[in-house]
Order: structure tokens, then sequence, then C-alpha cells
């Protein structure tokens, strides 16, 4: 009773909590409060509510399937084609997730080394180096504390630093409230940085591994379906609510410390400079902190989504330190061109990376949507008619959005 107990709270959604509080969230939250202020506070709310809906749609595939959504989607494939036809499908399945995986790892790769050279004055092509052994360092503590105790430590660390740095900035509550509820996509610039929010929030990399875990822990507690259903449903929405208002901070901070005074199209970089005069070395540092353990805390969860995803397709088993390797030692090379050799923005690659998430959330969430509503699957876990509604409307928002990005890049508009 004791093993059912600590679980049902330190589960599966303390997991994908992290995908909110990655260096993908830091960037877009930072550009946007930066840039437009509290004006796409609302995006963080609502793409905060849509990441705990979809999460919870996930979950309770899991426990009604045993399986993940990946593993039926694959398996779906091979029994409606023949073979030659199965594997091409099944490829061009796993490429936009593969693609997902590599975007996901490129922000927090960013991250890892961006805290490392703000925090020891590393120069950035030996900090480079030195974060890919951020995979060794995940795999050992894992192994010797426990994965769920690592992550929810790290997340304490991310979520104090912003409590903090909220502190000292000084925030006004009413104005807070007002653009809360006040939505505005009036130009390219909102367009752009909602679509990075929804991906940097949403993560869909989360979304596939949280229908893995409670087949697994589901499997193993043995623990009738509806009251780990409910115990799921409690979890998701209480962890994910806490890391969302994690994620608002950031844009709330990037407001107060940066926007307000007049530094606007701020980097990385450039805050951690700007809060030292400000506010002090102490909370330039812990701006810093943040944003590496943010780096190595939801490397441990894309680890996990990348090694389920790869056996899913491939129908091997692997060890998810070798998939996480194979991963960073591919995105070491855009990494080092985009940040050596031609000196691009750190923000604008953790921007584009958490676009690139949004688009292709929908090869998720399009097959969440109709299996969670299929009773052929679900069983008496079926979405109930309210539930069907919301998932399809939230998925419209979400590729409306998406749609809308492309549109204005076909029309050339481009400058971020």
């Amino acid at each position: 009773m004791e093993k059912i107990k600590r679980y049902l709270w330190l589960g599966p959604a303390v997991i994908v909590s992290v995908a909110y509080i990655d260096p993908g969230n830091f960037g877009s939250n930072l550009a946007a409060g930066s840039k437009y202020g509290l004006q796409l506070l609302w995006i963080v709310w609502l793409a905060g509510i849509m990441a705990i809906f979809f999460q919870y749609l996930s979950g309770k595939i899991g426990i009604a399937t045993k399986k993940s959504i990946t593993d039926i989607v694959f398996q779906a494939i091979e029994k409606r084609f023949n073979n030659n036809q199965s594997i091409i499908l099944r490829y061009f399945y796993f490429l936009p997730l593969f693609v997902m995986v590599l975007a996901t790892d490129m922000a927090e790769f960013l991250g890892i080394i961006l805290g490392i050279y703000l925090l020891f004055s590393i120069p950035l092509v030996f900090a480079i180096w030195i974060s890919i052994i951020d995979v060794l360092i995940i795999m050992f503590l894992s192994e010797k504390f426990g994965f769920e105790r690592i992550i929810g430590l790290f997340i304490g660390i991310v979520g104090i630093s912003f409590i903090y740095e909220l502190y000292i900035v000084q925030i006004n509550p009413v104005e807070i409230l007002f653009y809360s509820f006040t939505p505005t996509l009036s130009e390219y610039g909102h367009v752009l940085l909602a679509a990075s929010i929804i991906g940097a929030t949403v993560m869909p990399h989360a979304v596939i591994l949280h229908s893995h875990l409670t087949s697994e822990k589901f499997e193993v507690l043995k623990i009738n379906i509806f009251q780990f259903l409910k115990k799921h449903k409690n979890e998701t929405i209480i962890f994910l609510a806490l890391a969302s208002l994690v994620n608002a901070s950031l844009q709330i901070m990037s407001y107060y410390a940066f926007g307000s005074k007049g530094y606007d199209n701020i980097d990385v970089e450039i805050a951690y400079k700007i809060l030292e005069p400000l506010y002090g070395i102490i909370a330039a540092n812990i701006f810093a902190i943040a944003l590496l353990f943010s780096g190595i805390s939801s490397s441990m969860v894309s680890v996990l989504a990348g090694q389920k995803l790869v056996e899913s397709c491939l129908k091997i088993k692997t060890q998810a330190w070798k998939v996480r390797l194979i991963v960073r030692l591919i995105n070491m090379v855009p990494i080092f061109i985009a940040l050596i050799i031609l000196g691009l923005s750190p923000i604008e690659i953790l921007v584009y990376s958490q676009v690139i998430l949004s688009l292709t959330l929908p090869f998720v969430l399009i097959p969440l949507v109709l299996v969670s509503s299929n009773k052929k699957y679900m069983n008496e876990l079926t979405n109930i008619r309210i539930t069907s509604f919301l998932s399809f409307t939230f998925s419209i928002i979400i590729i409306a959005i998406n749609f809308s990005l492309i549109y204005l890049w076909i029309l050339g508009l481009t400058a971020f």
C-alpha cells in the first residue's frame, strides 16, 4: 500500500511536467515578455489548460489499452497494410516524430550549454562538449536516487528560482490579471511566439510518453481501473498546473525585469548581464541556475520519450542513454554551426525549435483524439461528449495557429 501511495503523488505527471519548464519555455517566454510585455500571457494559460487536457487523455489511453499512443498507431498501420506498405508508412509517421525529438533535444542542449557558459564563464565551444556528459549524469543519478526524486528536485530548484525572481522584480497583479484574459494575435510576432509557446508547453514527446508511463504503472500496481484513473486525473491537474504557474512566471518576469525597462528583443546572455546591475549577481546566477537545471531535468524526460519512440517504430529494445547520445551528437552539428560559426542568437534557436514542436503536434494529437474517442480501444474509458468536443476544439486551435504561421511565412513575413 505504501508503494501505491508513493506512486500516486510521484508518478507520470511529475515526469511529464518537466516538459513545461525546459529551455524552450525560457526562450519563448523571455522573447514574448521582453518584446510584447504581457500581451501573450493569455496563450500561456491556454496552452497550459490544453496541455493538462491532452496529458490526461494520453494517460487515460495508457490505462485503457496498456499501450502508448505511438504503439497503437504503428500496430494499426501493420494490421491494415501489407508488409512493404506498412514499413513505408511506419517510417513516414516516424520521421516527423524523430524531428520532434531532435527539436526537443536542441532546446535542452542549448539550455545546458548556456547555463554552463553563464555560470562558469566557459567558452561556448567547450561548453558544447561538456554538455554531452549530461547523458551519463542523468543515468547515474536516476539509478542511485530514483527517477521521480531527481525530477522532483530539479523542478523544485527551477520553481524556487522563479519565485525569487518574481519577488525581486515587483509585479503588478492587476496588470497580470488583465492580460491573462485579453487575447490578441494582431501581428506576425504574436503568431510566431504563440506557436512557440504552444510547442514549448503541450510538448508532443511528453504527450507520447505519458501514455507509456501510465500503461506501465497500471500493469505494476494492479488496482481498480477507475481508482487509478481518478488518481491519474488529480495528479495530472496538480503537477501540471504548478508547472504552468512556473511557465507563466517566465513571461511575467521577462516583462517586469526587461520589457518594462525598455530592454526589448532580449537574448539569454543579455538577460543575464542585465539582471546583475539591476538586481544583483545573485539574481543573475539564479537565472542561470534555473536555465541549467531546466535543461538537465527536461533531458531526463526526452531520453525516455526518444527511447520509447524508437522501440515502438523499430521494434527493438534499446537503452535510453544510447538514444540520447545519438540525438545529442546529431544536434552538435547544427548547434555548433549556429552558435560558433554563424553567431546566431540563442533566443532565435530556442524559439524556432519550439515552433517545430508545435508544427509536429498534429501527428500526435490527431491519433490521440481519435483513439480516446473510440470505444473499440477505450471500452468503459471512452471519452464522453464534452471531452470529445474539447479535444477536437483544442486540436483545431493549435492547427489553426500553425496554419496561420505558415500562411504568414508564405507571404514573406519572417522578421522576428
